[in-house]
């Protein structure tokens, strides 16, 4: 297999689609724009949710695009080998065009004939069955049939072979693409994801959204067959160009070389805080782009908490000047926006790193006053998990710092209590995100083809004649939705109107709060 470097194959991807009639989705905002409630785009499919559950999309029903995602909830995995921040996903859609035949006759023709792949290496998985859905011989004929060797193809139950965006809205079973990484040049008779799984890597998947689930899990057929794939950018660079691990390839390699130039380290032996350092600032880059500044609330102060985590692995490494560290970062933010297909604002992006950068330092001043007190004040020779989480959430003092300064006074660290904590406050965020992602499918399922509201809140705060368009709960909330409105939704930072609206049976209801899902404003009553 010949190597391809990372700006190779989003061409080869992109002149693929093409050929094939696909048009080309641009890429949404990480943030799903200014009125989005959600804090980040976490999948490609996102913004395709309504158009997956059979809503007409005005491109067209065949779609590409390649979506930046961020997910954070486990952002002090980031280091080791595989997590990342935000990553790249490839996707290309039909909305009622073509389905399983094709899906898998053109992952093949993509794999083999343009990417050059070893179909040695190549195994499959289908769905196995359950009481919804019967087994999906049809998908595994046409791997069959196209030269996939039986042996070579994984039935899997639902829990790996079926997918959907949430409990609620279009899903159904799913076919995945699985190539070879272990050390044996070919892999033995018999290797598939079911019986060599350590040694395969998921490279690819395509959905076959036929169905539709509602709240209370009953699945319907779909008006349309819809197909959904999903393809992760780093790690189909990892393949191809035979890497290790995702750092490894030309979408890392520079940042990391440059971490070695400036600081005149070696990377081999200090891995985990380059990775975080190389990771934490291509995020911060994404994020900046899209307009979201450091601070201690919500999609802000994620943002924040990169910027600190990558300034202090970088001061750990190595402590520098101000002068150095400003131009570390001017250089690497060039080097970002180099392997980006849209270009940034280098220039005020490494303005908000480096003085965000600078206040951490002013930070750290103060964490280290506070643990200093915590030292001179402590009997037990040891610093309580409560104080150590306190001095990490509240006053965001890195706890690899606390450590070393800790250790240097042969004082102990209650590191039960706060690595519990730590796992309670990852499983709120866990949760909250879940619910999140929820939330948007629940809208979804309930809003098809409702045009968007017209707002007259700039000319009047009273309105007449408003039509109700729909009344749904979501969670006991009760939801309403006109074709127009003078209610301002939240936007921008800006909050809501509140006020009442008496319905047409005379009911009088209270508009509690208000947002936007693509353009529709939803009145929250109680």
């Amino acid at each position: 297999m010949e190597k391809i470097s990372a700006k190779l194959l989003r061409n080869h991807r992109n002149n693929f689609r093409l050929s094939k009639q696909h048009i080309y989705l641009p890429e949404t905002s990480l943030v799903g724009g200014k009125e989005s409630t959600a804090m980040f785009t976490i999948a490609g499919m996102q913004q395709l949710i309504p158009y997956l559950s059979g809503k007409e999309h005005e491109l067209g029903k065949r779609l590409f695009n390649i979506q930046k995602c961020v997910r954070t909830v486990d952002i002090d995995e980031v280091g080791d080998a595989s997590h990342l921040t935000c990553f790249e996903m490839m996707g290309n859609r039909s909305l009622g065009s073509y389905f399983k035949k094709e899906a898998v006759q053109r992952s093949w023709e993509f794999l083999v004939d343009v990417l050059g792949f070893d179909v040695k290496k190549l195994a499959v998985t289908v769905f196995e069955w359950d009481k919804d859905a019967p087994r999906d011989e049809e998908t595994a004929w046409y791997w069959k049939d196209i030269g996939m060797p039986e042996d070579r193809i994984a039935y899997m139950w639902a829990d790996n072979n079926r997918r959907s965006p949430g409990p609620v809205g279009p899903c159904g079973p799913d076919t995945e693409i699985f190539y070879r990484v272990g050390k044996s040049k070919f892999p033995p008779k018999g290797s598939n994801p079911k019986t060599d799984d350590p040694n395969r890597l998921e490279i690819w998947n395509n959905v076959f959204m036929e169905f539709y689930r509602d709240d209370t899990g009953k699945l319907t057929k779909l008006k349309n067959q819809n197909v959904d794939t999903g393809m992760w950018f780093e790690r189909m660079a990892k393949v191809l160009q035979e890497k290790e691990t995702v750092f490894d390839t030309d979408i890392f390699a520079p940042l990391l070389a440059l971490i070695e130039r400036t600081l005149d380290i070696t990377y081999k032996g200090n891995e985990r805080r380059c990775r975080i350092i190389a990771d934490h600032i291509r995020t911060a880059f994404f994020l900046i782009s899209h307009d979201i500044i450091p601070s201690n609330e919500w999609r802000g102060y994620v943002l924040r908490r990169l910027i600190r985590r990558m300034y202090y692995n970088f001061m750990l490494l190595k402590p520098v000047s101000e002068e150095v560290f400003d131009t570390f970062i001017t250089t690497i933010v060039t080097f970002v926006d180099a392997l980006m297909e849209t270009k940034a604002d280098t220039k005020e992006i490494s303005i908000v790193l480096i003085k965000e950068a600078h206040q951490f330092q002013k930070t750290i001043t103060h964490g280290q006053k506070l643990l200093n007190e915590l030292i001179t004040s402590s009997t037990k020779k040891t610093i309580s998990g409560k104080d150590i989480f306190k001095l990490y959430d509240t006053f965001g003092f890195p706890l690899e710092l606390t450590k070393e300064i800790v250790e240097e006074e042969w004082l102990s660290l209650d590191l039960q209590w706060f690595e519990k904590e730590m796992e309670a406050q990852q499983a709120r965020s866990r949760a909250w995100s879940k619910d999140m992602f929820k939330q948007w499918i629940d809208r979804a399922s309930h809003l098809q083809w409702i045009t968007p509201t017209n707002f007259v809140g700039y000319d009047t705060l009273e309105a007449d004649g408003m039509k109700l368009l729909k009344d749904f709960e979501i969670q006991w909330q009760r939801i309403l939705v006109f074709d127009s409105t003078p209610f301002y939704a939240e936007s921008g930072g800006q909050i809501w109107d509140r006020g009442a609206v008496v319905l047409n049976d005379g009911t009088e209801v209270n508009v509690v709060q208000v947002q936007k899902y693509n353009g529709i404003f939803l009145h929250f009553v109680g």
